[in-house]
């Protein structure tokens, strides 16, 4: 008889395992905080309107269904967590049929609602930002992330929030207590996750996960409500940054392609080092995809070849060199599925020619913008001519609207209030004061203006298709998710002023990298 041979499974938790664990404690958590909130109201009652009942017994007697929703919401939306694979393929919607243009015209109490929503969130974030972190080192393993570079944790503030509100919905209360009802919920909901958070980080450990790193998380430098300070502060050009590079390079070559047999001096060690850390920081910071980081690698050395001939590209952000690397990426990364690999073809194409021809200087590559620029204009005139039918229907619209001289209540564009509002410190990349104060309303968003703007929980980055001559509807286009987006100007211009839109800019990828290399240095 052989040896016994006996089978040891290791016991170190999946995501799925966490995911189960902590979905068995959410209702626990949930009861929690409506007892605070019970015991609020029955000491202290809200504000009632015209046709509100006691709302603590209301409360009291359907708190079972509030529960259950809010649970059955954050259920949905952490297993999608573990469908994900990838980039989202939920976010294939055809142009025109995009879900904005059936959503009913939301009131006044509904931006309060969304307010609600975004402090609730600022205070649990806020209370509980250190233990988030900790928890974010741990569920970052759980996804094979090492290098903690992305929110992997499926219980973040936000989503349990908005759970909460989805329960608070099934309340035949007013939206003015519902909003009052996430009022007075935000304190005790910021203790009730913070020690659950705590809690998760003890069990995680105890059961085998070593954190991950804490090196490339990111937080702001203020939490105040409404702060517009920059969150990043490159240097005023790349001249200081190659005066502090090592002259030992450790074995670089000075010739990447073996192109020495140039006639003219070789090149400084210390700008052979600024261009590889540039280049570097931007293949590995900016989580941008293999087929983009392979284009922007084959640049490098087109890159210092340049720079031997064109002192130009250490003096200014805007070279076109570093413009065209920003537009390529920025359109290969926000290019719909439809349009993806005809781009990568496009940007495949200049690369090589650029580097066949060997440029030395700036207008190689002012044509290659161009290109890019032509194609971006083509694929637009498409995409306003598919959306020629939502065109025709806000048109219709427009002059329903004009003959009854009352709003309607038949579907609408979006409003105001049905634009989830969030702090101005949990945006990324905030913009300074001069560049949020341009009024998007004075003109309207003719075709082709670009908009970073937060709808519905999520930031977008839109380009306008149509607008009515008197600027009040705007048809916009995502150009990420091939949806569309029917929205009122005056909530665009409401959002503008709340800092959560603003005119798009593509971003600066060496400006970045130069700040990244400075902090390292």
């Amino acid at each position: 008889m052989g040896p016994l041979i006996i089978a040891v499974m290791s016991t170190r938790p999946t995501l799925s395992d966490f995911i189960d664990d902590e979905l068995l404690r959410a209702p626990m958590s949930i009861d929690q905080v409506i007892d605070a909130v019970h015991e609020r109201w029955r000491s202290r009652m809200p504000h009632l309107g015209r046709n509100d009942a006691d709302p603590a017994r209301v409360l009291h007697h359907h708190r079972g269904e509030v529960t259950a929703k809010a649970l059955q919401t954050l259920r949905t939306a952490v297993m999608a967590d573990l469908a994900a694979q990838g980039k989202a393929a939920a976010t294939t919607a055809r142009p025109g049929a995009g879900p904005a243009l059936s959503l009913a015209l939301i009131e006044e109490d509904d931006v309060a609602v969304d307010i609600e929503i975004a402090r609730c969130t600022e205070t649990v974030k806020l209370q509980a930002e250190t233990v988030l972190r900790e928890l974010q080192t741990y569920t970052s393993t759980l996804v094979n992330d090492p290098n903690v570079s992305r929110d992997s944790n499926p219980f973040r503030p936000e989503r349990f929030v908005r759970a909460l509100w989805a329960g608070v919905q099934t309340l035949p209360l007013s939206r003015h207590l519902m909003a009052a009802f996430l009022h007075d919920a935000a304190e005790p909901l910021a203790a009730t996750l913070r020690r659950g958070y705590a809690a998760a980080c003890l069990r995680l450990e105890e059961q085998g996960v070593a954190p991950a790193a804490y090196r490339t998380i990111v937080v702001s430098g203020s939490t105040a409500w409404g702060t517009t300070g920059a969150r990043y502060q490159p240097p005023h050009d790349l001249h200081s940054l190659r005066g502090s590079m090592p002259a030992a390079l450790d074995g670089l070559s000075p010739h990447p392609g073996g192109e020495q047999a140039q006639a003219q001096p070789a090149p400084d060690p210390q700008l052979i080092e600024l261009l590889a850390r540039l280049f570097e920081a931007i293949q590995t910071e900016f989580n941008l995809s293999t087929d983009t980081v392979t284009m922007l690698q084959r640049l490098q050395p087109t890159a210092l070849r340049v720079a031997l001939r064109d002192p130009s590209l250490l003096d200014r952000y805007d070279h076109a060199l570093w413009r065209f690397m920003d537009q390529l990426a920025h359109d290969i990364e926000t290019s719909p599925p439809s349009q993806r690999q005809r781009l990568l073809g496009l940007g495949r194409n200049l690369v090589d020619h650029l580097a066949q021809v060997g440029a030395r200087d700036s207008h190689g590559f002012a044509w290659a913008l161009e290109r890019l620029l032509a194609a971006q204009r083509h694929f637009l005139n498409q995409t306003t001519a598919a959306a020629t039918p939502a065109i025709a229907r806000l048109q219709r619209q427009v002059v329903q609207e004009a003959d009854a001289a009352i709003p309607p209540t038949s579907p609408m564009p979006l409003d105001i209030g049905t634009l989830d509002t969030i702090p101005a410190e949990l945006m990324p990349d905030l913009p300074t004061a001069s560049a949020a104060s341009a009024p998007l309303a004075s003109t309207g968003v003719p075709q082709g203006t670009a908009i970073r703007a937060y709808l519905q929980g999520e930031w977008r980055m839109l380009v306008s298709l149509w607008q009515d001559d008197e600027h009040e509807l705007a048809l916009l286009s995502e150009p990420a998710t091939d949806s569309l987006w029917a929205v009122r100007q005056s909530a665009l211009s409401r959002l503008q002023q709340e800092g959560l839109a603003r005119p798009f800019r593509v971003r600066s990828l060496v400006r970045r990298a130069a700040e990244k290399v400075l902090r390292a240095l």
